[in-house]
């Protein structure tokens, strides 16, 4: 790679891009450094998607113009993008399961055998083992991509992108399944592609580490251009009111209640082979209930098999007293509501609207004779569009369309017009911005002071010390303990998380 001294790498000048009704950039003007982390930072629907899909030929700009080192660009296509040195790593990590590491890597430009029509696996083998050499990064290059961890896959992915000998590499929300120790050493591979003067284009919702990786950041709002910042000259209070236009002054809405004693949900002795073991726990009227731990701990599994979608080995669960056989359409029947961990392959019909996707657990409730009754489907879908404050044209908006804080407010939605009184949520505010995220505090804490009771799962500390009334901490699928709110801190979780403080042992 061959750049002149303090060059930019890309230069985007006065970009401009609008949808029907949208304009999702006006008139954005930035620069990309070789050897540098520039963060993109802001709401979802600020802009930051729609930037990295032009820049990548996913969408074709409409007036503007990107130079990359030195040369006036315009993608068509993606691959035009991969060919010139620009690699997007996607949130949704795109790698082929059933395939090698290799596979992967040279999928789509496999090496042949001379004229042959024959693969030469040995080779893609070596030099895919060259690659994840070069990189410290310690998997064999035979093996096969669905049994890696997520950080694993996430590994392969930075190595498939600088396989093409990229000059940029985007990286959308890179770290939203990732633990502490592997983000750890996520930073560690991306100094090293700085170290190779290979730009970074980094795009995450968490303050923290954005400050800890970033060289400099560009805050978007509303599709335009707030401000270009030095990382290290600027506070995460600064960030936040760039990005939402105001200052967020109570970001948790921690509030002291009034502790009910009533039991709503009761869980004993929970166990799915090879998940986890054991599980107990209450959850009272009017509480929010953390469950943290490690990625691997069972957190999302404890969830999925109280909801009824994974079956138990053995245990019990008890909702007002009472015993329940868990299955999804009793816990619905019972007012329960699941918020998955995914909700764009778990839980919407993305290509179907906000009103279908509202109504879809209780579309039985509309149903008259052998009509449904649309008139009363949609009034409800839209008391609830409103009072959640869900930003679209209206009901009939694709949920495919939506930013991931309105689509994760369909869901809740749905189940608030279900009228449930307890609610699983899977990591709630994952890949959301701060605005929503707070949005989303208030809707919980709203429904817990109208007498609902919340079982939530998240992997960020701050969040979970933040909302939750008591926290169970897991680690390998048990519980190694249960902490008050008044005693919980990020040091205790990370011990109970980290060591093995069940006498039962972890599976």
């Amino acid at each position: 790679m061959n750049y002149m001294l303090g060059a930019p790498l890309v230069e985007i000048s006065n970009l401009s891009k609008s949808f029907p009704g949208v304009k999702a950039l006006d008139n954005i003007s930035v620069n990309f450094f070789p050897g540098e982390v520039h963060v993109l930072l802001g709401e979802n629907g600020a802009g930051k998607s729609t930037l990295i899909k032009v820049l990548s030929g996913v969408y074709q700009r409409d007036s503007g113009n990107i130079k990359l080192n030195g040369r006036d660009v315009d993608f068509s296509n993606t691959k035009q993008a991969i060919s010139s040195g620009i690699s997007v790593i996607h949130q949704e990590l795109s790698l082929v399961p059933d395939l090698t590491i290799a596979e992967n890597i040279f999928l789509g430009r496999e090496i042949k055998r001379g004229k042959l029509p024959l693969l030469n696996k040995e080779e893609m083998y070596r030099r895919t083992s060259d690659l994840l050499s070069q990189y410290e990064i310690k998997l064999n290059a035979r093996s096969i991509v669905k049994d890696l961890n997520t950080a694993q896959r996430q590994m392969v992915e930075i190595v498939k992108a600088v396989s093409w000998n990229a000059s940029l590499v985007i990286m959308d929300e890179p770290t939203s399944s990732l633990s502490n120790k592997e983000i750890r050493f996520l930073f560690e591979t991306i100094n090293k592609l700085k170290a190779n003067n290979v730009g970074i284009v980094y795009i995450s919702h968490k303050l923290n580490e954005i400050m800890e990786i970033g060289d400099k950041i560009t805050v978007l709002r509303d599709g335009s251009l707030v401000k270009t910042l030095n990382a290290k000259d600027c506070t995460e209070e600064q960030l936040i009111s760039l990005m939402v236009g105001r200052e967020v002054k109570q970001y948790f809405h921690k509030e002291v209640d009034e502790k009910s004693e009533e039991t709503v949900l009761s869980v004993r002795n929970l166990t799915r082979r090879s998940k986890f073991k054991n599980i107990s726990f209450e959850v009272r009227e009017g509480e929010i209930f953390g469950i943290a731990g490690l990625m691997g701990s069972g957190r999302t599994e404890v969830l999925r098999a109280i909801f009824g979608i994974d079956k138990i080995d053995s245990g019990s669960i008890e909702l007002y007293g009472e015993d329940m056989i868990p299955s999804p359409r009793r816990s619905i029947n019972q007012r329960i509501g699941f918020v998955p961990e995914d909700r764009r392959l778990q839980g919407l019909l993305l290509d179907k609207s906000i009103n279908d996707n509202i109504s879809l657990p209780v579309i039985k409730r509309y149903i008259k004779g052998i009509f449904v009754d649309r008139a009363l489907e949609k009034a409800t879908s839209k008391e609830y569009f409103q009072k959640l404050g869900i930003r679209a044209p209206s009901i009939d908006t694709m949920c495919e369309t939506l930013s991931g804080g309105n689509q994760q407010k369909v869901i809740l939605a749905r189940w608030l017009a279900a009228n449930c009184k307890i609610l699983l949520l899977d990591e709630p505010t994952r890949g959301i911005d701060v605005n929503a995220k707070s949005e989303i505090y208030n809707l919980m804490n709203e429904f817990k002071k109208n007498g609902g009771s919340i079982v939530m799962v998240s992997s960020e500390l701050p969040e979970i010390l933040g909302v939750a009334d008591r926290i169970a901490v897991m680690r390998e699928g048990v519980i190694t303990g249960i902490l008050e709110r008044s005693e919980a801190s990020e040091e205790k979780i990370m011990m109970l998380a980290s060591t093995n403080s069940n006498k039962e042992g972890a599976l």
